[in-house]
């Protein structure tokens, strides 16, 4: 992003009233006092405003497009509950549960994860998200094949051979489960192909919380853990027409209130990380420019699969 005014600052620079010096208003006292206001915002109930539900929503799904593309996650998996083991509509029981699995299954295996919970037509919990190659994902037998929506299970072992031999390029994606997930059936899915499509998918499930009753089920759009690395942002010098002559896709709008023009460049920050780079990091604070290193970090090219 770049604007027409310094409105992108390092902490610490921020214009304000307060009289303290700007060296205890930097470091981590100012992130500190950041991510309190920003959690206070999460938890504020939202009530029954559709607007203020739907802005939460793609507040909840722009933090989960961040950490996505900001991880090489491996997997998207499908977790369900057998009504056998777990009471499926008891949200409380089935978020004790889930707990506890993510946090045995990330100080023993390394796992990091972002799931997004959602509810069946008859009101049970399941969840869709991304894992990385935490380990206990097996095959199903059964695969995802053209102009079939459920999984299919091929009739021999040559047909296996062909649909493995004609891949992903050609619409076939094997199923696996994972047997990591002891509440219930699970299904996974290898990351192929476009990632940031992949992200786009799981985000989807958090605007549909917005059609149902209540929004956030069981008070959270979203679960994430393990060690996840967040957007990376610099502070360039550069304004609009820098980003404008990079030649990249640019976005284009203005706050006339403000007097403000904003230009938007989206793409693989390892792409444009020598373009900005050139123009000169400020630490100053009329820094101008704000490039984020949030591009799908470790992400497959189309036809190449994400290992």
């Amino acid at each position: 992003m770049a604007a027409n005014k310094p409105i992108f600052r390092e902490p610490g620079y921020e214009e304000a009233k307060d009289k303290r010096p700007l060296a205890a208003l930097s470091g981590k006292k100012s992130a500190a006092r950041d991510g309190a206001a920003e959690a206070a915002a999460e938890a504020a109930p939202e009530g029954p405003n559709a607007e203020n539900l739907s802005r939460a929503a793609r507040r909840a799904a722009a933090k989960v497009r961040d950490l996505a593309l900001s991880n090489s996650f491996r997997w998207f998996v499908t977790l369900t509950l057998d009504p056998a083991k777990v009471d499926r509509y008891d949200v409380q029981q089935v978020t004790k549960k889930l707990n506890t699995f993510l946090d045995n299954l990330v100080r023993r295996h390394g796992a990091a994860y972002v799931l997004v919970p959602e509810l069946h037509k008859d009101g049970a919990i399941h969840f869709h998200g991304l894992v990385n190659d935490c380990g206990g994902f097996v095959p199903s037998g059964t695969w995802k094949v053209p102009g079939r929506g459920k999984p299919k299970k091929p009739r021999s072992k040559a047909e296996a051979a062909a649909w493995a031999e004609a891949g992903p390029l050609e619409g076939y994606h094997e199923v696996f489960n994972w047997n990591a997930w002891p509440w219930g059936f699970s299904t996974a899915l290898e990351l192929w192909g476009d990632y940031e499509a992949a992200v786009n998918y799981v985000c989807k499930y958090i605007r549909k919380q917005t059609t149902g009753p209540g929004g956030k089920i069981g008070g959270r759009w979203y679960y994430s853990g393990g060690k996840l690395n967040g957007p990376k942002v610099e502070l360039l010098d550069i304004v609009p027409q820098e980003l404008e002559k990079s030649g990249a896709n640019v976005y284009a709008f203005s706050v006339p209130q403000a007097g403000l023009e904003i230009d938007i460049a989206r793409g693989n920050s390892r792409e444009k990380e020598n373009d900005f780079t050139k123009a000169g990091k400020s630490n100053e604070p009329g820094g101008r420019g704000r490039a984020g290193a949030g591009g799908p970090c470790g992400a497959p090219e189309p036809g190449t699969k994400n290992t």
